[in-house]
This record gives structure tokens, C-alpha cells and sequence, in this order.
């Protein structure tokens, strides 16, 4: 019989219709919001998504060109690009060994009952693994240091001391934080170039060697590899130095316009470059610069670089071709460097030599100088230093301001005889001195010249003729005249065609800070009181106020050669120029008078205080000057010559200033002899002998 005492079971209640299409109209819902999204997402979407994909899974690193060459006129090359080694590490590569190390470490520390910081911990074994590979790889590359391990002796080799025989733990850690997808470096050139010694330079020799060696020893797809990319080198050294410039490191080279447009959203990486900093470099960097290059790279979820998908190379630079002769530059520089101070250390000077007819700058020498190549690849703060302690970054031939002394007279003898108060034959009594108010200015020997005509004042540069000139000329009719030469105007502007992004042929105007001086422009200075005749007196004789440049004064001399007011001078060199410069007008002066001038310049040389360097077979017309100025509380002399050659049928044209550190500076004396030299070179004959030149304290000033 049946158990009625168990539970009783009922019939499930029915589900209502309503529920029933509730429920299915809910379902139908989502599942349409969930098909209209994922359509939307590919069919809408799928653009974005992509590129939000690559983004993540791609990068382009972009690759610097190589920058264009300069040659000097004759086509020899002046800077040039090289191909430098190094050897890097690739870290991806690597990532299996750092494991390890940080396993060995993690491992030694716990057993010796020490915490250590994770990430501190790790950046020891990526430091423990790259210096392992750094040891190996200097011992195949040095050969005294393989040397040193197998004879046991004491070799110290050119590359004992070399600062990248450690790794530097801070730029392994800025490395990681800016460019963990691009192999590290380890050694930065193979080729160890360092003109200072300072690192333990190889030979060229030793270099070739190093990675011979490297190639010998390690294998192309190994982690530790040999890579190649261009580096500036002035193979002359510092060869027109403050012409060239140099260049430093950059990241932030423009992008190349050719570039998809897809790219634009993906992360990019930027291999260092280089970029003008001075000089030449700096003043054509649109035109020396080139097209930057790039490569698409996959990269893995660490943010290593993983495989290569497309390359565009990089467009190297325009070339550029200057006016100046390598030879030339070389001999002013040379014979500069023999000009000797107190203490037996060259002293500060400048050499212009430019073509008369165009302009054109045939050599521009500053001392002292640098060596670009000890720049262009990593600037240390010691060598920037020892440049500034020397006043070496001062281009003097275009930013050093001076009294031109002396060499000034020739425009004070042409504004007087323009104004017709002095004739070409006109003769003066010159004594000893010549009273002006109650001050008596001196000439610059104690017995005086006696009867003196223009061409005996430029001979012997006689002050106390134009003393006398100048106070009847006056100080308006003096100062326009030597703004008629452009002694007030800044030069080397550059032309439409040649300095594209830069107002100058060079980063900064030669002739910033000109002075020509008048009564408005004493005015100007507090406490100096109106304009007397004394600064007349100094003015007539390029001192007082008066400040001007080297290359001011060269394009004077050249526009002297041409008979006219102005020479626009270039570093550019252009065989197709005419020979016409913008704002140049005929001087103005009778044939007599210019002929007057000419003799007068050319019997400086002759007789006069540049009579110590005549060259036998070229006759040159030149002006001498002697200006004062202080150093350090004593009174100093600038020595000046400046000139043209030949005399009859002039074709360059030239400037040397030299500062001299006490009053035993003189200018046929001391910068006399680099003019000659440089004509010389010109002329294609046997320069002088290497004997140091010296003031020598009895020679008059002139």
C-alpha cells in the first residue's frame, strides 16, 4: 500500500505568454546591440583600431642623413663625412643573460640574509653582463692589452686609459628611459680619434686593426655587434676654424617629408644626429643638412625593436663650395703662430686676403683658434674651457673691434682732399709735435719729418700732417668719409642664393659694434662732454672713438685697388660674379690725387715702415699702423698693415692686425711679415723661413 506521508508534489505553475515575449525581445536586444557592435567595430572602426594596434605593436626610428660636403675653391675638401664603428649591444638579445645574472643575484642575496630592491638588483646584472662583454670585447680590439696577458709585462698601450673601458651606469639608465629599443653602445668609435691625447688615442693604423679584430673574433648575429653610421671630420684640423665651425649632437632633426601618412601616429625614435653649432655649419644648416631617413620596426610587449618591416635611407646634404684657398689659409695661419709675446706663446691676431675684383675671401685666419674635430663628436667641458680661457672662440678677423691706427690715415688724406682743403703736392712742415688747444700731440719720432706731401706722410706715416689735414677737414667731413668705405656697415650679408635661412654667410654680422664717431655720437656718452679738436687729432689718426674690424679693413685696401668706395666681400665662391658691389661708387678723386695715394702705399714698402718685407719681383703697395690700447691697466700696441699686390695691376688685397701684449708691437715689424707671407703663397713662391717673429722694442711706432 502507497506511503501518503512523504511531501506532495505539485505541478510546476505555467509561464505566461506575456514573460515568454519579454524574455525573448530582451534576449533578441542584446544580441543585436552585441551583432551592431561588432560591425560597427569592423566595419566603422577597423581603421582605428588598426592604427591603435600598430601603435602598440610598431615604431619608426628615424635615421639622420649624412650632411653635405665643403670644399674651398680649388675643389680640395675642407669637411667631410666618415664612416665610424662601434660596436653596441642588442638587449633584446641580452634579455635572457640579464635573467640569469639577476637569478645569481637574487640567490646570493638571500642566502646571505639581504634585501635588495628589485630594480636595483637587476640594473646590477644588466651592469655585470654588458662590462663582462665590454672586457671581451677590449681584449680582441687592444692588442697591447692581449700584449699585456700573454707576457705578463708591464704595457701601458695607447688605449690603457680609455674612459669607455667601463660601462657608465647613467647612460645605461638614461639609454633604458629614452631609447630602450636601439642597441646600447659600448665602444663609440673604433677608429678612437682624440687629437687632445687626453683618452689614449690610437694610430689610424690601430684602429683599422681594432676592427679587423672585432669582425675576426665576434659573429654578425651574435647580441654584441659592429654598427657603422657618418660622423663629421675636418681632415685639416683647424684648418679655418672659426670659418667652418663645427657640429654638435642632435634628436630633434626635422622628420623627412616623405614619410606615410599612416606613420604619423606611431611612436618614433630618433637616432642621434648632427647639426651646425658655428661657423659655416650653423649659417648653411638648411642647405648642409640633407633629409632624415626612417625605418618601420614590429616591437615586442618590453618595448625592444623585434623585426625590420621597411627602410627609406636618408638624402645626404647639399654641397657647398667657399672662396677661400687652402693654401693660402694655411701659410696665414702658420705665420701667425710665429708671432711671439713676452712669455713665448702666440699672440692674438688676424690675416684677410680677398680677391679685388670679386671680393672673394682667400683666406681668413684667427688666432686663437680650435680644433673642430675634438667638437663635432662630443664636446667635453674642458676643452670648451681651455677655448674660452684663450679667447679662442672669437673669430677676430670679423668680430674683433680695434683702432685701425695708422692704416686709417689714407681716409682721413682722401675726406680732405675731397673737401679741397689739401692738395695731392700740397708740402707741410712736420716737426716733433703739433699744439692742438693746450695739448701737444706728438709725432711718433722725437726729431719730426720736416717738409712732408701726402706721398712722404704715407711712406712714413707721419701723425703730425694729419693732425694739421684733420683739423682743417673736421670730424663730419672725416666720419662720412669713412662710412663711404663702409666703416659703419655690417658685411658678409649673405646673397639671395647662397645662406638660405640665415640673414649672414656667417651666424654672427662682421662688424656688430662699429664705431665711427662724430659729435653726436660723444654726445651719447655720459660725463664725455661735447667734441673737441683733440678728438679730431685722434680721430685724423684711426684712434679715439674710431673702431673697425680686419675685414673692414681688407675691403678698404681692395676697394683702394679698384679706385672705388666699397668692396662687398663673400665666402662663396662663384666664378661667374661681375665684379660689381652693391653700393660702391667712384672714390672722387682726380687721377693726380689717386695717383698720389697709390705712390704713397707703394713707397711705404719701398722705403718706408714696411720696407722690411719687400719681396724682390712683386711689388705691393701697403699702410702700416701702430694703434695704443690697454691690456690689463698697461698700455699696448695693435699692429696693423694693410695693402694690395700687385701695385700696377692689383688682384688681392689683404689685412693682418695683430694685439700685442706690451708697447713693443709695431706694424711693419710684427704684422708686416705674415702679409708677406700670404703674398708669397699668392705669388706661388718659397715661403719665409720659420724664424719666430717678435716686436722689437726699438723700432718707432708706426
Amino acid at each position: 500500500m502507497r506511503d501518503k506521508t512523504g511531501p506532495e508534489i505539485l505541478p510546476s505553475t505555467p509561464v505566461g505568454r506575456a514573460r515568454l515575449l519579454i524574455l525573448f525581445w530582451a534576449t533578441g536586444a542584446l544580441l543585436g546591440y552585441v551583432l551592431i557592435g561588432l560591425g560597427y567595430r569592423q566595419l566603422i572602426q577597423s581603421g582605428d583600431l588598426k592604427l591603435q594596434s600598430d601603435s602598440q605593436s610598431r615604431r619608426v626610428v628615424i635615421v639622420p642623413p649624412a650632411r653635405g660636403i665643403i670644399y674651398e675653391r680649388n675643389g680640395h675638401e675642407l669637411v667631410v663625412n666618415r664612416v665610424r664603428w662601434s660596436v653596441k649591444a642588442d638587449l633584446t638579445e641580452l634579455q635572457g643573460e640579464f635573467r640569469k645574472a639577476y637569478i645569481s643575484l637574487l640567490r646570493k642575496n638571500r642566502a646571505a640574509g639581504e634585501k635588495t630592491d628589485g630594480d636595483t638588483l637587476l640594473e646590477r646584472a644588466r651592469m655585470d653582463v654588458l662590462q663582462g662583454w665590454l672586457d671581451k670585447v677590449w681584449f680582441v680590439i687592444d692588442a697591447s692589452e692581449r700584449r699585456l696577458s700573454t707576457r705578463k709585462a708591464n704595457v701601458n698601450g695607447p688605449l690603457q686609459s680609455h674612459r669607455e673601458r667601463k660601462v657608465n651606469v647613467d647612460e645605461l639608465r638614461r639609454h633604458l628611459r629614452e631609447r630602450r629599443a636601439l642597441p646600447f653602445t659600448l665602444v663609440t668609435d673604433l677608429s678612437f680619434p682624440d687629437p687632445s691625447g687626453r683618452e689614449g688615442a690610437a694610430t689610424p693604423e690601430d684602429g683599422n686593426r681594432s676592427v679587423a679584430r672585432f669582425i675576426e673574433q665576434f659573429p654578425s648575429d651574435g647580441p654584441i655587434r659592429l654598427e657603422s653610421d657618418i660622423v663629421r671630420s675636418y681632415p685639416n684640423g683647424g684648418l679655418a676654424a672659426h670659418l667652418l665651425g663645427y657640429v654638435k649632437d642632435t634628436d630633434s632633426l626635422p622628420m623627412t617629408a616623405n614619410i606615410d601618412e599612416q606613420m604619423e601616429s606611431l611612436q618614433k625614435l630618433r637616432l642621434t644626429g648632427k647639426t651646425g653649432a658655428a661657423g659655416v655649419e650653423l649659417s648653411l644648416e638648411s642647405v648642409l643638412r640633407g633629409t632624415s631617413g626612417w625605418e618601420l620596426w614590429s616591437k615586442t610587449s618590453a618595448g625592444y625593436n623585434h623585426e625590420l618591416i621597411r627602410r627609406v635611407d636618408p638624402t645626404q646634404g647639399g654641397h657647398v663650395m667657399l672662396s677661400i684657398d687652402r693654401d693660402i689659409q694655411r701659410t696665414a695661419e702658420a705665420s701667425l703662430a710665429r708671432i711671439l709675446g713676452p712669455d713665448r706663446t702666440p699672440l692674438p691676431a688676424a690675416a684677410v686676403m680677398i680677391e679685388v675684383r670679386s671680393g672673394e675671401i682667400l683666406a681668413m685666419a684667427s688666432q686663437p683658434s680650435f680644433d673642430p674635430n675634438r667638437l663635432s663628436i662630443r664636446v667635453s667641458s674642458s676643452y670648451y674651457e681651455e677655448i674660452d680661457a684663450q679667447g679662442g672662440w672669437l673669430n677676430r678677423a670679423t668680430q674683433g673691434l680695434y683702432a685701425p691706427g695708422s692704416t686709417f690715415k689714407i681716409i682721413n688724406a682722401i675726406a680732405a682732399m675731397r673737401k679741397g682743403v689739401v692738395q695731392w703736392d700740397e708740402v707741410l712742415d712736420c716737426g716733433p709735435s703739433f699744439r692742438v688747444g693746450n695739448r701737444d700731440f706728438p709725432e711718433h719720432t722725437p726729431e719730426g719729418y720736416g717738409p712732408v706731401d701726402l706721398e712722404v706722410m704715407l711712406a712714413v706715416s707721419c701723425n703730425v700732417w694729419n693732425y694739421q689735414v684733420g683739423l682743417r677737414t673736421g670730424v663730419d667731413a672725416i666720419a662720412a668719409e669713412a662710412r663711404r668705405f663702409g666703416l659703419d656697415s655690417q658685411l658678409l650679408t649673405s646673397p639671395s642664393d647662397s645662406a638660405e635661412g640665415s640673414s649672414f654667410e656667417l651666424p654672427y654680422p662682421a662688424g656688430r659694434g662699429l664705431v665711427v664717431p662724430d659729435q653726436a655720437y660723444k654726445r651719447k656718452i655720459p660725463g664725455a662732454g661735447p667734441w673737441s679738436p683733440g678728438d679730431t687729432a685722434n680721430l685724423s689718426i684711426g684712434q679715439g672713438y674710431l673702431l673697425t674690424t680686419p675685414l673692414h679693413m681688407a675691403c678698404v685696401a681692395a676697394s683702394l685697388a679698384r679706385g672705388e668706395t666699397r668692396t662687398v666681400p663673400t665666402i662663396f665662391h662663384d666664378p661667374r660674379r661681375d665684379g660689381r658691389h652693391a653700393g660702391s661708387a667712384p672714390i672722387g678723386l682726380s687721377r693726380e690725387q689717386m695717383a698720389a695715394i697709390r705712390s704713397g702705399m707703394e713707397r711705404c714698402v719701398e722705403e718706408g715702415t714696411a720696407r722690411s718685407v719687400q719681396i724682390p719681383g712683386l711689388p705691393f703697395a701697403a699702410k702700416t699702423g701702430t694703434s695704443e690700447y690697454f691690456k690689463d691697466g698697461a698700455k699696448a700696441h695693435l699692429a696693423w698693415i694693410i695693402g694690395y699686390a700687385p701695385a700696377s695691376n692689383p688682384v688681392v688685397a689683404f689685412c693682418v692686425l695683430v694685439e700685442g701684449q706690451d708697447d713693443g708691437t709695431w706694424g711693419g715689424k710684427t704684422a708686416g711679415p705674415v702679409a708677406r707671407d700670404m703674398l708669397l703663397r699668392w705669388a706661388g713662391k718659397a715661403t719665409s723661413v720659420d724664424a719666430p717673429v717678435q716686436g722689437q722694442p726699438g723700432d718707432a711706432p708706426r
